[in-house]
């Protein structure tokens, strides 16, 4: 059928909003989704200007979608014709990880999530000259109307609105699951968040779910404004890294000299993260979910590592379970518990190149785009 996208021709060029095919002829796995709203995480923004991967372009981005189902594969049995549903990750659901409900770790991740195609080697888009790269996190939302691996589907009621949730798919849930899953902390700790943009504020409004906040939450960032935004969702210390000398004295300074228990970073820079290492307590937590460059590494002071049982731990998608955690987000948002909706700034679809243009610039905190 023929519907319209958001296609990237080449590494760097603009969203290109144009006609192109999606094949409805369904795999046995997937459902076809009529998109109503998806939105912009940096992840489709890296991608887009992504130069090492062999045969991306042209492709279609977007993972953070919501939309009906208006079409199943024939052995599809967790959701129907007419459900609403949020868009996530995808899985193969059949290893030890799926099995554990750890599906962010799953053995296909790398397979369904980057792969940019299907697992027999076909892609669901095509323009006249030729096959898109599809399947970006098994679904490709960019797009009106797009064929999506159903193990990305998680149905929510058909009252809520699909242009305000459609976040929740990435950003929100790696925040938000970051702090509860990983970090885990109690009334004792002293907590920091670094980067305080769409994942680092869902990280901070996380800790109003616990039944005690810590006793200090420390948001850092480079953006006054964004720093402004820290306090009102319960940060209770603050730190413009552009103006202090060094980080990791500025950490310890706010800790009394004892170390953050728990951090997370959403910057992906390998000296931001050389010094949180250096400013972690004893038995505290450094979790990375940011990914700067690919090729990004930063050193670890194996004596200090060890002398103090920190622990520096990856965190793909806030080590969630969508299926569970995001109903959660959105009865905790109904409830008036998680406000992310506040972040959101809605923009036509075809208005991409100006919505990636405000988030970058710091402008927006979360765009979302909204199909016709």
């Amino acid at each position: 059928m023929i519907t319209e996208a958001l296609l990237v021709q080449e590494a760097g060029a603009p969203f290109s909003y144009q006609e192109v095919t999606v094949n409805d002829n369904l795999r046995d796995d997937e459902v076809l989704v009529e998109m109503k709203a998806t939105g912009v995480c940096h992840t489709d923004l890296n991608f887009s200007k992504e130069k090492t991967i062999p045969g991306l372009f042209p492709a279609i981005f977007g993972h953070e979608g919501a939309g009906i189902i208006v079409k199943t594969g024939p052995k599809v049995n967790n959701t129907n014709t007419g459900d609403h549903v949020i868009l996530t990750y995808s899985c193969c659901g059949d290893c030890k990880y799926c099995h554990n409900q750890e599906t962010s770790y799953c053995y296909d991740f790398e397979k369904d999530n980057f792969g940019f195609q299907r697992h027999d080697g076909s892609k669901s888009y095509s323009t006249k000259d030729g096959p898109v790269s599809s399947h970006f996190f098994g679904q490709s939302s960019f797009s009106k109307y797009a064929a999506v691996k159903a193990k990305s589907v998680v149905k929510i009621g058909k009252d809520l609105p699909l242009d305000s949730l459609a976040p929740l798919g990435c950003g929100i849930m790696t925040g938000a699951g970051a702090m509860l899953n990983v970090v885990k902390p109690n009334a004792d700790s002293i907590v920091c968040v670094v980067g305080v943009g769409a994942v680092g504020l869902a990280a901070l409004m996380a800790l109003k779910l616990l039944p005690s906040p810590p006793k200090k939450i420390i948001a850092v960032d480079v953006v006054p404004e964004r720093l402004e935004l820290a306090k009102k969702y319960g940060a209770t210390d603050f730190i413009n890294s552009r103006e202090v000398g060094d980080l990791k004295s500025a950490l310890m300074d706010v800790s009394d000299g004892k170390g953050v228990d728990g951090t997370i970073d959403t910057t992906g820079r390998p000296e931001v993260v050389e010094n949180l290492l250096e400013a972690t307590a004893k038995k505290g937590i450094v979790v990375q979910v940011g990914v700067g460059a690919l090729t990004a590494d930063t050193p670890v002071r194996i004596f200090h590592h060890v002398n103090a049982g920190r622990q520096y731990v990856g965190c793909a998608m806030g080590s969630c379970y969508p299926q569970d955690f995001i109903p959660m987000l959105v009865e905790a948002w109904q409830g008036g518990k998680f406000p992310f909706t506040d972040l959101i700034a809605k923009y036509p679809a075809e208005d991409m190149n100006n919505a990636a243009k405000d988030v970058l610039s710091g402008k927006v905190i979360k765009a979302v785009l909204v199909w016709k």
